[in-house]
Formats: C-alpha cells, sequence, structure tokens
C-alpha cells in the first residue's frame, strides 16, 4: 500500500513537472515567436503590423485584395496632401477590416478611411470565419479581435491560450519574412504588374441573381466599422472599386447600400464605370492592374478632394455628378 502511495506521488509529480515544463516552453517560443512576427519587413503580416503598431498616416485604406491592388497609397498622398496608407489585404473581407481598425484606432486616429468593399461583401461565405485564425497574434491587444476569434468556434479562445498556437501555420511565413525581405509593397499599396488576356475572360457572372443569404456577423461588423468612424469623426467612403465583369445583382450589395445610405455614409460603386472597362486596365477580371489601378486611384482621390472641400453633406452622388465633379 506504501509503495503504491510513493508510485502515485511519483506519477503526479512528474505529470505537473512536465506540465510546468511544457508551460515554460511554450512561453518562451511564443516570446521568440512574437518578436520575429513584429519584425517582419515585408508580406501581409508586415502590412497588418504597420496598421496595429505603427500607424500614422492620414488616410487608411482598408479591404480586401481588391484595396491592397487597387489603391496607390503616393497617388492619394500627393492628390490630397495626407499621408496615406494601405491596409487592404488579400481573401479577407469585413471582419478582418473590422477587427484591424479596431487596433488601429488604440493607437492612431486617421482623418479619412477609404473601405473597399466588394458586391458581395455581406453575403455568408463559409470559409470566412476559418480565416479569422490570422487574427490570433494580436488577441491580447482588442476584446474585439476575441469576439472575432470566437465566431470561429467555442474552443478557439481556449486553445489560443498556448502562445505557439497563435502563430500555427505562419512560422514558415514569420521568418521568411524576417530574414528574407522583398519589399514589395508601397505604403501598403501591391500593385499588379501582369495584363489581362481579354479573348479568355467571360464578361458574365455565373452567379444566380440575389440568390446570396445575408451574414448577420457580417452585418454587425459594417455596422461597427460605421460607428466608430463617427465617434472618433473619421470621414469614411466606401467604394465598390472596377470589376471587369458586373456581379452587383446580390443581396449583399443591395444590403450595403441600404446600411450606408441609412447611416449618411458616402458610397460609389465603380464597378460599371465605363471608364474602367478597358481591359487593358486589369489583372484579372476581379483585379486591376498597376497602370488601372494609378487611374482609378486618380479618380478616387479627385472624388475624396472634392468631397472633403465641399460643405454641403449630400451623403450619396450618382455618377453624373461624380464624373461632372471631375471634368
Amino acid at each position: 500500500m506504501k509503495q503504491l502511495k510513493e508510485n502515485s506521488n511519483k506519477f503526479f509529480i512528474r505529470l505537473l513537472l512536465m506540465i510546468v515544463a511544457f508551460v515554460a516552453v511554450d512561453q518562451i517560443a511564443g516570446a521568440c515567436l512574437y518578436y520575429f512576427f513584429t519584425h517582419q519587413a515585408s508580406g501581409e503580416y508586415a502590412v497588418a503590423n504597420h496598421v496595429v503598431y505603427n500607424l500614422n498616416e492620414d488616410v487608411l485604406v482598408l479591404g480586401s485584395s481588391r484595396a491592397s491592388h487597387h489603391y496607390n497609397s503616393s497617388l492619394i498622398k500627393d492628390s490630397l496632401k495626407l499621408s496615406c496608407f494601405n491596409g487592404g489585404r488579400d481573401g479577407e473581407g469585413l471582419l478582418y477590416s473590422t477587427a484591424i481598425f479596431e487596433l488601429a484606432l488604440q493607437r492612431h486616429i486617421p482623418k479619412v478611411v477609404i473601405l473597399d468593399v466588394t458586391s458581395d461583401v455581406l453575403s455568408e461565405k463559409e470559409d470566412e470565419k476559418s480565416r479569422l485564425s490570422i487574427l490570433l497574434p494580436y488577441l491580447k491587444q482588442s476584446d474585439v479581435v476575441g469576439n472575432m476569434i470566437e465566431k470561429k468556434g467555442k474552443l478557439e479562445l481556449l486553445k489560443s491560450s498556448l502562445q505557439t498556437y497563435r502563430y500555427n501555420g505562419q512560422v514558415v511565413s514569420i521568418f521568411q519574412h524576417y530574414f528574407l525581405s522583398s519589399g514589395n509593397a508601397v505604403m501598403g499599396f501591391d500593385p499588379l504588374t501582369n495584363k489581362m488576356d481579354a479573348s479568355k475572360v467571360s464578361t458574365h457572372t455565373s452567379l444566380k441573381p440575389y440568390s446570396d443569404s445575408i451574414s448577420a456577423d457580417n452585418v454587425e461588423a459594417l455596422n461597427l466599422l460605421i460607428s466608430e468612424c463617427k465617434r472618433k469623426k473619421i470621414q469614411l467612403f466606401v467604394f465598390v472599386s472596377p470589376r471587369y465583369n458586373d456581379d452587383t445583382q446580390q443581396n449583399s450589395y443591395l444590403k450595403m447600400k441600404s446600411i450606408c445610405n441609412n447611416n449618411k455614409v458616402i458610397f460609389h460603386d465603380f464597378t460599371n464605370d465605363v471608364y474602367f472597362k478597358n481591359p487593358e486596365y486589369y489583372s484579372d477580371r476581379a483585379h486591376l492592374n498597376s497602370r488601372g489601378a494609378d487611374l482609378y486611384t486618380d479618380t478616387v482621390a479627385a472624388f475624396v478632394k472634392r468631397r472633403l472641400a465641399s460643405e454641403a453633406n449630400v451623403q450619396y452622388l450618382s455618377k453624373n455628378e461624380i464624373h461632372g465633379s471631375l471634368n
């Protein structure tokens, strides 16, 4: 009986030591990864880190790949005489944009936010919540990030208590962008250089009109972003940037317009603007190349400049009004 008790004590002592050692290794490895993570010189996390930790620009661009590839920060800076940073990220939607915006506000309040949205930005998408794990490295920075992560699953926050879990799947990328900087982005803007082969692109969309379901989480994220801009007195512009084909026949698109109009947010859709229907301006049917991006940025900058200079509080302009102002 005594021997059994001694063996049992040894087992629990060894188990305790193993847990302590595991936690210590996790904490040390997490601290090391955090250092390399926050000191990446290139890549998408370098852009996100600038928005979260170092943003000091007047104009912040948010959105998906269409934001990162379509808004030339240098041209906006030259036109508006306001510094600009492009915080767009490939493959990400409103949940990411709102979370990264909340993180940025903890250190800096920009004067202007340009939110680039797609026509399906409010639609329910199967993989959108699963991609929220990219926010895990910023978990301790804001409750909003925790709320976003929780949408992925109830156990996600528990697993995130492990420091190394927060960088799961990112380790190779972190070291690659720390040691092998490509320096490909200019103030967050990531231009595409290839030209679309128009002969291989259909101008018709395969989407069934108005068949999409609205995501309550995405609606909540858009409303939160709008309310934060109102509270911080940030001028918000919501744009749908050009694309070669029209995909606007979606419930998400109608809902988005309705929310912007109800909140008196300046909204404009460039999807069917004939000025941007030239295939020479595109990298693929959803993305402008660098030539198209520069032309679009000039158009947007002129639009924003006009609105910032105007004392009128008209919140939605027709295309005729815009082109009238740019001619």
